[in-house]
């Protein structure tokens, strides 16, 4: 086995090794051709160096030749000069020019690649040697010397020079007094060969003068002449006067040499080793080239010298291109350039410089050679040795990996799996931490917000209450309050949808009445619509069961939000909200629904069969698929924004938030509710104006299974006499659709034709004005035929309190004239929150008439129909009354109304009294009411008290509940203790305030060793006098305070009361910080309640009373 192991483990190995050594192979043969390339490359730069020296050394020795003659002839002039001091005659200044002119003929025949030689004396005669290299002649020129007299001009000195006051260039060509002379010469002997001419000072050569020594220094330019092709090198050289001792310059020597020697160098170098070879000055023009290409150019002014990159050469001029690009116009001094690939059109250069530093003339050497004349071969070769390399490589790579793979499949696929864990773990980690961050911040914006508009909202609470108040004031305290709630209100929204995002959101899973809730909350926007004029259509199925499983306070939110944005962009028409059950078994499905409504379901049926086992589930579970449309007439949403008006900040025309307000949330947190319950939500397209939402939730089906609409009144006939047309068409259907005999009109002329054909057919007609000539139509004929052959049936008639002329006194005659009608049947007066007392007190006067509020829907119906009819079976038809509330509505009294609220409690209180929204209440205070609602939902489940009218009603009907109680308040913000104080002392508590969590701690410490210290005194029979120690029967806990926090205080109390064996004293949070996380934390730490700011006086007062209402007397210390 251990064998057969080792020639596994043996042949495993071999690929490894063979790989080992071809790559091994493969690096030596890379090392070997990077090290002989670079060998080839310093042979190359050897060999460009070479060649670029020698012109350079050409340029050198000239420079050097040039220098030496100038300092000779130089020291024979002072010679000469100092020889022949101060002439005192002409003839003796004739004598001294004439010996010069030997000894610089001297100088000059003895150097033939000399061009010129001049001296310019400081009294502006000129003597010259002049070498004509295009006719091989030789000439020397001097000017008029009857020009210039022995004293022309004193001794020349520096300072002269330096301000121009001296002689110069200019004065040689511009004198034009001076005669200039030229006369051949014998280019051996120095003989004169012809006749001197005169010349045009044009026709001059160059001439040094003092301009070229400033300093008093040797100086080195380059000059161009119209008598040579080629360059000048000129050397300048000043002659002091010998015989003085202050420095005076009594002339200027100047030796001119041409540079077609080196450029003939250069050619002959180039035509060995191929190339380019040119000098430069500093600025770029050239000095001398390997190719025929013209040094000067001809102009107006005479020849000038050409610029490298304007070179009539191509090569040079590309090179002189790219330097210039690179390095600018001019090359820095001692800078030398060596560049490899060099891309001088297309071809690969060479280039390398080299510096010459001259006084006043620097000199730049450049050598342009093809790469292909030395690395040709070698780059050739290196291209061929790539391919393979790369080729070697690439197949020694595939081999290693199918190596690496099949010797290491296993370990890679965990090491994946692996290293995938790890980075989903820091993924989730890291939005982790980025969510904690972020609920951390909105925790905290919460509540540096929430505690200021508490302070606000509490104050302004206070000031309401006030009676002093003019009603501009009150008007005006109003509208600032209603501006702090919608600032609230945004805070929640956007908490909300923190929540969401951050999937902290837990929907509950209770069972509650979805008729009762979807009904509350059209009573509640129902005053607005009527406000708006608007009409509010509820129009539930009845195959949706009464009970259904899922999270009251969510759904209740969903439907707020939506029918609140309806009504914002909804002036006139109506407002339908629909719903039905729809039935996800296809072979079920009913034709009862519209077409539009069929779609909608099996649209979303598909969307959820396509989901794996989706229907098993819904067996399993026991859910129910529910759609809804909340249908509004108003401005409608542009089709493009169907999607978008979903996204949080979102509208669906940014310009109405002046008009109509909004933040753009509310649709945005409905989709992600929507969402979380399994549901969805769209805007669909409608035929007529307004918009139509459609949705469906999942919700869980209720053990009980009864509809909501389950009930049968036969023998009933039904009398419609409303003005809205949307809702007597949904609620005239239904009741045909429940066998329920219905005659409608919405005029009371036709009513009253109607009650008289109906109930008193041999009446004549009355001739009061109020009963005019109603033309029965075919179909309203043909009901009253059936409804005639009813045996005994029972009438109820529906009245719209707007049929009534209600602007004169009229109405009161419209109401007598329906007295002979009240023993026939049973009157239902709907009105509105705008009808005032005296005008219901008259409609329930006779004891016959109910009285309910808009809007009418099948809830109510039904519970109108079941008083009529158990009333007639009881025989109490005279004895239905009906009062008055004006704060909550009409409720309905005696067995009947006792009967009807057994039989269907639940619609006893929407159906029959009037809305909770008090008249002339806004929308703010309408969505005030939303969200205090939706907040007892959330926290306190599905229970929840009625809300107040108002303000004032409410302090007017609270009493001194709390009388005798003590209060202990923890809280740092001064404005928060007065709102608090203020509002528990109107209820009768004593409060005590202490301003951080470390006083709240001692002061009941101190109240624990009191009772302590009584009850040790209680015990051995000797009673002592304790120190008067108020004993607290309550604490409201603030959480952020300083020194010590609401949390930390509250576990020291209740650590103090364990040692003491005291009962726990209630402790209630009263905090700004409004997330789920800070409820638990705080009842974690031992709180016994939790509320919110801005204080809620209402919820705040009965927390109290339910934490304390059981508590003993001697416990409290008080007589409840």
């Amino acid at each position: 086995m251990l064998l057969i192991n080792n020639k596994v483990m043996s042949s495993n190995m071999q690929p490894l090794v063979v790989s080992h050594l071809i790559i091994v192979f493969l690096l030596l043969a890379l090392l070997s051709w990077v090290y002989t390339t670079k060998s080839l490359d310093t042979l190359a730069y050897g060999l460009r160096y070479e060649l670029l020296q020698r012109p350079l050394l050409r340029m050198w020795n000239i420079v050097n030749s040039t220098a030496e003659i100038t300092a000779a002839q130089v020291k024979l002039s002072e010679y000469v000069i100092k020889r022949y001091n101060k002439p005192a005659t002409q003839a003796e200044q004739i004598q001294l020019y004439e010996v010069m002119r030997d000894v610089t003929w001297a100088m000059f025949a003895s150097r033939k690649a000399l061009n010129a030689i001049t001296i310019n004396y400081k009294n502006g005669f000129v003597q010259a040697f002049h070498r004509d290299h295009r006719s091989n002649n030789t000439f020397y020129i001097y000017s008029d010397l009857s020009n210039y007299s022995i004293g022309t001009s004193g001794p020349y000195d520096s300072n002269l020079i330096s301000s121009r006051e001296g002689w110069n260039d200019q004065s040689i060509k511009g004198n034009i007094s001076a005669i200039w002379y030229r006369e051949p010469l014998d280019p051996i002997t120095g003989e004169k060969i012809g006749k001197a001419s005169p010349i045009p000072p044009d026709d001059l050569i160059n001439i040094a003068g003092i301009s070229q020594v400033p300093d008093g220094v040797a100086s080195w330019h380059v000059a161009v002449s119209k008598f040579t092709n080629s360059p000048l090198l000129s050397a300048a050289l000043p002659v002091w006067d010998p015989t003085t001792s202050n420095k005076s310059i009594v002339a200027v020597v100047g030796v001119t040499t041409a540079l077609s020697s080196v450029g003939q160098l250069m050619k002959e170098l180039v035509e060995v080793h191929s190339g380019h070879i040119y000098l430069t000055s500093q600025e770029g023009y050239l000095l001398a080239t390997s190719t025929n290409a013209p040094l000067l150019t001809n102009s107006s002014t005479g020849p000038n010298l050409v610029k490298a990159v304007d070179s009539d050469n191509p090569v040079i001029q590309m090179g002189a291109q790219w330097l210039q690009s690179e390095y600018g116009s001019k090359v820095p001094p001692g800078h030398v350039i060596h560049v490899q690939n060099a891309k001088l059109g297309h071809k690969q250069y060479y280039m390398d410089t080299f510096f010459l530093n001259l006084k006043r003339l620097p000199i730049v050497g450049v050598i342009i050679i093809p790469r292909e004349y030395i690395m040709g071969k070698a780059d050739e070769r290196a291209y061929k040795t790539l391919i393979i390399l790369i080729s070697a490589s690439v197949c020694i790579l595939v081999i290693g990996c199918i190596c690496i793979l099949i010797l290491t499949n296993g370990v890679s696929k965990e090491m994946k799996l692996r290293a995938e864990l790890i980075s989903h773990l820091d993924a989730r980690r890291k939005a982790e931490a980025s969510n904690n961050y972020k609920s951390q911040f909105l925790a905290n914006m919460s509540h540096e917000l929430r505690t200021p508009m508490a302070a606000i909202i509490g104050l302004l609470e206070i000031l309401k209450s006030d009676d002093q108040l003019t009603n501009e004031q009150y008007s005006t305290v109003c509208q600032i309050k209603k501006s702090s709630y919608a600032l609230l209100r945004l805070l929640n929204r956007i908490l909300d949808l923190s929540k969401v995002e951050s999937g902290k959101m837990e929907l509950e899973n209770t069972e509650f009445d979805l008729q009762k809730e979807l009904e509350e909350l059209v009573d509640m926007f129902s005053v607005q619509c009527s406000n708006h004029n608007v009409e509010t259509v509820l129009d539930l199925s009845d195959n949706i069961p009464r009970n259904v499983r899922g999270d009251p306070g969510r759904v209740f939110q969903i439907f707020s939000n939506l029918i609140n944005n309806s009504i914002k962009f909804t002036s006139s028409g109506h407002i339908i909200i629909r719903g039905w059950c729809e039935n996800l078994d296809t072979s079920k499905n009913t034709a009862e629904f519209p077409t539009d409504r069929k779609k909608f379901g099996r649209a979303f049926r598909t969307k959820l069969k396509q989901q794996a086992n989706n229907a098993m589930n819904f067996r399993e579970d026991n859910k129910l698929a529910l759609c809804f449309e909340v249908d509004d007439t108003g401005c409608g949403i542009d089709q493009s924004k169907w999607e978008t008006v979903f996204e949080s900040f979102e509208q669906g025309d940014p310009s109405t938030t002046r008009k109509h307000g909004g933040t753009g949330l509310g649709l945005s947190i409905v989709r992600t509710l929507v969402n979380k319950m399994g549901g969805e939500i769209k805007v669909v397209k409608k035929n007529s104006p307004g918009t139509l939402m459609q949705l469906y939730l999942l919700l869980g089906a209720s053990s009980e299974s009864k509809q909501i609409y389950d009930a049968d009144f036969p023998n009933t006939v039904v009398v419609l006499a409303t003005v809205g047309s949307m809702e007597r068409m949904i609620i005239s259907q239904w009741l045909r659709k429940k066998k329920v005999s219905t005659l409608e009109t919405s005029e009371w002329h036709g009513l009253t034709q109607i009650l008289r054909e109906l109930l008193d057919p041999i009446s004549p007609v009355s001739s009061n004005g109020f009963d005019a000539p109603y033309s029965s139509r075919e179909p309203l004929k043909a009901e009253m035929t059936n409804i005639k052959a009813l045996i005994d049936p029972v009438y109820v008639v529906v009245i719209d309190i707007a049929l009534l002329d209600l602007s004169s006194d009229l109405w009161r005659e419209q109401l007598n004239s329906l007295d002979i009608f009240h023993r026939k049947a049973m009157f239902a007066w709907v009105v509105n929150h705008q009808t005032t007392s005296p005008i219901k007190t008259e409609l329930s006067r006779e004891g016959q008439n109910i009285v309910v509020t808009k809007p009418l829907y099948k809830g109510k119906m039904i519970q109108l129909l079941e008083t009529a009819v158990r009333g007639k079976i009881l025989g109490m038809q005279n004895r239905i009354s009906s009062t008055t509330n004006e704060g909550n509505g009409e409720e309905i009294r005696g067995s009947i109304a006792n009967y009807s609220a057994s039989k269907h409690q639940k619609f006893r209180k929407c159906s029959f009294e009037f809305s909770s929204i008090c008249p002339g209440e806004s929308s703010s205070r309408r969505e005030d009411l939303i969200h205090t609602m939706f907040r007892e939902r959330h926290q306190i489940g599905s229970s929840r008290r009625d809300q107040p009218c108002s303000s004032s009603n409410s302090s007017s009907n609270q009493k001194r509940i709390l009388e005798g109680l003590r209060i202990l308040l923890a809280e740092d913000t001064p404005l928060i203790q007065i709102v608090a104080c203020k509002i528990l002392e109107k209820v009768g508590a004593t409060v005590s305030v202490v301003p951080d969590g470390l006083q709240a701690v001692e002061a009941l410490n101190r109240m624990l060793a009191a009772e302590s210290s009584r009850r040790r005194s209680l015990l051995q029979g000797s009673p002592s006098e304790t120190p008067d120690t108020p004993r607290f029967d309550l604490i409201l806990m603030d959480c952020q305070m300083p020194k010590m926090d609401g949390y930390e205080a509250t576990i020291e109390i209740r650590k103090s009361e364990s040692e003491h064996g005291a009962r726990n004293i209630p402790i209630v949070a009263l905090t700004a910080h409004a997330m789920n996380a800070d409820e638990k934390k705080c009842l974690g730490v031992g709180m016994n309640a939790y509320l919110t700011k801005p204080i809620d006086s209402e919820r705040m007062v009965s927390t109290i009373l339910r934490l304390t209402k059981n508590m003993p007397s001697e416990a409290t210390g008080t007589t409840r």
